[in-house]
């Protein structure tokens, strides 16, 4: 370039710069998410009228077997939506409660808390790489499954957990009869809908790639802590099973429950004391964990029911069950899960 003149050198220098800028905006958009952006194709439901869920068990319109979304630590002992019946068609529910989505492809249901004054309402809105998308009524874009605004006027804000596990009604039912639900009425005021079986087309278009180190529609529970993130492998045997790990140097328990496909992070930490749990094969079925320093019994909802510990709840940990392409996704750098051997 020595031997080049002063204009012949401000081009060369020019259109190195061009092709390295060009090289540098490629390795950005590469790392990209693609969105598909679907407004209006579901319809979201706001505030629908309460009641409790073993008056609406009693007009038999939600089966044993339907699956639902419970929230697990509030007043009126918690409560538990059907998703067939108010989920499935609308996809997001903005209420008193909490603020719902669904999100079949990406297997799992995510519960936040609502904004203060219900000032945000949430919309369905497509995919980006492969995870559900809602639009705020502000026009911040929102992964369904972390919560985080990624675009729009709040853009690096994030929604905030409520403590919640997806069961069966029957299961729920069992652990909390007094607990709320939404007033279903006839069957016919919500429109009811059967949970898909496969991916949608849309949702596979947008996937980009996947973390080869499991399996894309393996199920997980992915688990956050301290700003790091863990996935728990889930077995798909029926019987129940207790996984314990750290996160971020916290002590973590997964329980998870065979029968009806449900797992639950918590702490181990209880009032200061690290606690060692294990399955409770004399204990009842609705009951089924115990832990070895004190002996007490532990619900899948994480409540003492026998025991030293009558009536202490184990603190939810914010996670979330869902397959692991969809948790990969949103966090690349998450660790798994190593069985002891």
């Amino acid at each position: 370039m020595a031997s080049l003149g002063p204009s012949a050198r401000c081009i060369v220098l020019s259109v190195v710069a061009l092709l390295l800028s060009q090289q540098a905006l490629a390795v950005e958009n590469e790392g990209e998410k693609k969105l598909t952006e679907k407004p209006g194709l579901f319809k979201s439901i706001t505030n629908p009228p309460c009641s409790y869920c073993i008056v609406q068990h009693r007009k038999g319109l939600i089966k044993k077997a339907d699956r639902v979304v419970a929230w697990l630590r509030s007043s009126h002992d918690g409560g538990a939506i059907p998703l067939r019946h108010m989920l499935a068609a609308p996809r997001v529910i903005n209420d008193t409660y909490g603020i719902f989505f669904y999100d079949p492809d990406g297997g799992y249901v995510s519960a936040f808390e609502r904004s203060p004054g219900y000032k945000h309402t949430y919309e369905f809105h497509g995919w980006r790489g492969g995870v559900m998308v809602v639009k705020a009524n502000d026009g911040s874009l929102v992964s369904a499954l972390t919560g985080e605004i990624f675009k729009g006027p709040r853009k690096g804000q994030r929604l905030k957990r409520i403590p919640n596990m997806v069961t069966d009604w029957q299961h729920w039912l069992s652990l909390h009869p007094k607990s709320v639900a939404y007033q279903l009425f006839d069957g016919k005021k919500y429109p009811l809908a059967p949970l898909p079986t496969e991916q949608s087309q849309d949702a596979s278009e947008s996937m980009g790639k996947i973390d080869a180190r499991l399996k894309p529609f393996i199920n997980v529970i992915g688990v956050e802590s301290g700003g790091k993130s863990k996935a728990f492998p889930l077995d798909v045997e029926e019987q129940p099973s207790v996984f314990t790990d750290t996160v971020d140097g916290q002590p973590i328990v997964v329980f998870w429950y065979g029968p009806t496909k449900t797992a639950v992070a918590f702490s181990s930490v209880l009032d200061g004391q690290t606690l060692t749990f294990s399955l409770n094969e004399k204990g009842p079925e609705t009951a089924p964990f115990t832990d070895q320093e004190t002996g007490t019994s532990w619900t899948l909802a994480g409540r003492a029911v026998d025991g030293k510990l009558l009536g202490k709840e184990l603190k939810w940990v914010n996670s979330i069950q869902c397959h692991w392409y969809a948790w990969s996704s949103e966090y690349p750098a998450t660790q798994l899960h190593q069985e002891a051997k």
